[in-house]
This record gives structure tokens, C-alpha cells and sequence, in this order.
């Protein structure tokens, strides 16, 4: 679907008692140009969609990359692409022996415990900890990865219709935040949708992954 689609629907329902609802004409040749005002709106929009649609990425893994790690030694650094949004498992690549995934507070003592694992100490830096006693020299790290940024009306966003509400929802909390902060407002309902959605989604099987359990711990280390 096109943001100009995603678009309607929340000036239609979900969005449509806000005063930035009045977005105009969309079209590319519209007939009647729209105003400054419209266009601002449409931005705004168009901001909201784009955080929804980094959310679901980030909670569902639609767009997954690797990330080669050569000659990972005990305190080599390596440092992560841009669009790294969440870790999602590491290997090596020579036997595809899992590497574990640890948060930084885990304390690992060295030349006692060389059990690799692969620490993120903040964003977009890697961190090995320990030594493969077998020298494999690379590990491939698979990431959830950030999509392209909508920069206007017409985009196509290229996410399954499965993930409509859930995006609804989460730009619908988005709009309402900037209104009011308020967690007993309107916004707070939304976002309470939005948790709703997607975990009718996992609980379907839907949205098309099974590591929902993996992800969680992920998310409790901090990963998130």
C-alpha cells in the first residue's frame, strides 16, 4: 500500500477528530494544489507512518541482514551498519555453531571463561568477548534492519496488509502524542491497540516468525 493510502484510512477513522486530518489532495497531479497547511499535515502524516513502520520492523523482523564479523578475537570492535535496529542471532560461519548474544552487564572473566559471546555496549558497536578455541575466523551476525524512510505521499511502503491495523495504531498513538502526553488520554488507547494488534499477529502465526520467545530476551537485555 501507499503512505497516501495508510493516509486516508487514519483521517477517516482513527485520526479523524484531529485538526491535522485536512491533508487535501494526495495525488501527484492533484486538481487542486493543496495548501501550505495540507502539506504540513501530509508531513506529519507521513512522520507518523514512518515511525509505525520502523516499529513493526523492529518487533517483526520484516527486513533481516547479515553482518560479517572477521577474525573475532577476546576485545575486537566492529561496528554495526546504520540501519542495525535489533539483533536477532550469530553463527559462525564456517559450522554454523551458534554465538551467543549477551547485554553488557554480563560479566565474563578472561582466559577462565573463553565462551564467545558478541556484546553491544551501545549503538551500532559490536564487542567480542572471549576466544574460539578452534580459531574460526568469522561470525555472521543476523540483524533486524531499518527500512527506507518514506519521503512522500506516493510511496509505496512494500509491508504486508497483515501489519495494517498494528501500523494504524501505532501512528494513531503517534498523532495523538504529539497532542497531549497524557497517558490517560486518547494516545495511551492507542497504544494499547497497537500492543493488541500485534499480539494477535503472534498469536495467529501471521505475521510468519517463531522466535517471538528469542526476541523477548532479547528485548529484556536491553536490545530494544
Amino acid at each position: 500500500m501507499k503512505v497516501s493510502e495508510y493516509i486516508d484510512l487514519l483521517i477517516t477513522s482513527e485520526c479523524s477528530k484531529l485538526a491535522i486530518n485536512n491533508v487535501g489532495d494526495m495525488d501527484l497531479n492533484p486538481a487542486i494544489a493543496p495548501t501550505t497547511v495540507q502539506l504540513a499535515n501530509q508531513s506529519k502524516f507521513i512522520n507518523y507512518i514512518n515511525l509505525a513502520n520502523l516499529a513493526l520492523h523492529k518487533r517483526f523482523h520484516l527486513l533481516r541482514k547479515d553482518y560479517e564479523m572477521d577474525l573475532p578475537v577476546d576485545g575486537e570492535e566492529y561496528n554495526l551498519p546504520t540501519t542495525f535496529l535489533i539483533p536477532i542471532r550469530a553463527y559462525y560461519a564456517a559450522d554454523l555453531v551458534p554465538v551467543s548474544i549477551k547485554d553488557s552487564y554480563v560479566k565474563l572473566v578472561s582466559d577462565v571463561d573463553t565462551a564467545v559471546s558478541i556484546l553491544i555496549p551501545e549503538p551500532f558497536k559490536a564487542v567480542i568477548k572471549g576466544t574460539d578455541s578452534e580459531g574460526r575466523e568469522q561470525i555472521i551476525l543476523e540483524y533486524a534492519a531499518a527500512p527506507a524512510k518514506a519521503s512522500a505521499a506516493a510511496t509505496n511502503l512494500k509491508i504486508s496488509e497483515v501489519y495494517t491495523e498494528a501500523l494504524l495504531n501505532y501512528a494513531a498513538y503517534k498523532a495523538h502524542s504529539a497532542i497531549s502526553g497524557d497517558i490517560k488520554d486518547e494516545n495511551n488507547t492507542y497504544y494499547q491497540r497497537y500492543e493488541a494488534s500485534c499480539k494477535q499477529l503472534v498469536n495467529s502465526g501471521m505475521w510468519g516468525n517463531s522466535e517471538i520467545e528469542y526476541n523477548s530476551k532479547l528485548e529484556d537485555n536491553g536490545f530494544v
